[in-house]
């Protein structure tokens, strides 16, 4: 009397549990590489943002050598 409900449960249980997971999978779309969700929490340059950063900051102390020279002279003569 019990033993066949009990059964039912047994054997309908893995067919449940399977559908869940069936239902979580993913759709249609591909799943997205790693290297494709790192790269938003990622803050490093590329190789062409990286050179573009070194000649700025190249430019910036040259423009700065070159007032500080300018200043040197004008104190000089004064």
């Amino acid at each position: 009397m019990f033993l066949r409900p009990a059964r039912c449960a047994v054997l309908l249980l893995p067919v449940l549990l399977l559908a869940g997971c069936a239902d979580a999978m993913p759709g249609a779309k591909p799943l997205k590489s790693l290297k494709e969700l790192v790269r938003s929490y990622d803050n490093t340059l590329t190789g062409s943002e990286k050179k573009a950063a070194i000649t700025e900051l190249q430019q910036d102390k040259e423009r700065q050598q070159e007032e500080l020279a300018r200043a040197e002279a004008a104190s000089k003569t004064n």
